[in-house]
């Protein structure tokens, strides 16, 4: 029988980390459980889970804060996030690079729908456009994303439109440079297929 997945519940709330506890272990996942930021970044760092499912109303370091940590750095940026929050603000989520956003009250079926479809993705069929006009830059991501079964794309800024409608990445990495240029990126999420695209932006 193979492990089971392992799934980390950040909430401060601890009904709902109750409940979400017992719906996925009755599911057959490994939950555990963090109440706030600070311990959901050191659990992660100590023991990789499969998925995390977050929420962002938390005391001291908020969900979009945990996200952007753990997004931001390679070794855990291939970790699925779902976002479950009162808070509305999708956007701010999916800028961050969060996979899912849901919101409160708990659907819990759209939940283990979401949790299951991300898990099975899984990294081997991922995607990556890294954007950088610094080649020793591009060779170096492509060297670690290599290493985590990504296929790497690269890009220049100028052929960047042309090269994400073409290749479909499922995540693209910018240099922070050209962040400004938040147009093209808007125009890029409106094609075809490329509404679920992830944004990396680094420095």
């Amino acid at each position: 029988m193979k492990k089971a997945q392992t799934i980390l519940v950040v909430d401060d709330d601890t009904p709902i980390r109750s409940l979400l506890r017992q719906e996925l272990t009755e599911a057959g996942y490994e939950v555990k459980e963090a109440a706030n930021g600070k311990a959901a970044l050191d659990m992660v760092r100590l023991s990789k889970p499969d998925l995390i499912i977050l929420d962002v109303m938390m005391p001291e370091i908020n969900g979009f804060d945990v996200a952007a940590v753990l997004k931001n750095d390679p070794a855990t940026m291939d970790i699925p996030i779902i976002i479950l929050s009162i808070v509305q603000d999708k956007e701010r989520g999916f800028r961050i690079g969060v996979d899912r956003y849901l919101t409160k009250p708990i659907n819990t079926e759209h939940l283990f729908h979401e949790v299951e479809e991300l898990l099975e993705q899984g990294v081997s069929k991922k995607k990556v456009l890294v954007v950088d006009e610094d080649a020793s830059a591009v060779k170096t991501l492509a060297e670690v994303l290599n290493a985590r079964g990504y296929k790497v794309v690269e890009s220049t800024s100028k052929d960047f439109m042309e090269t994400a409608t073409k290749a479909k990445p499922d995540i693209i990495m910018l240099n922070s440079v050209y962040n400004g240029d938040q147009k093209k990126i808007k125009d890029l999420k409106l094609q075809e297929g490329m509404e679920n695209v992830m944004f990396f932006i680094y420095e």
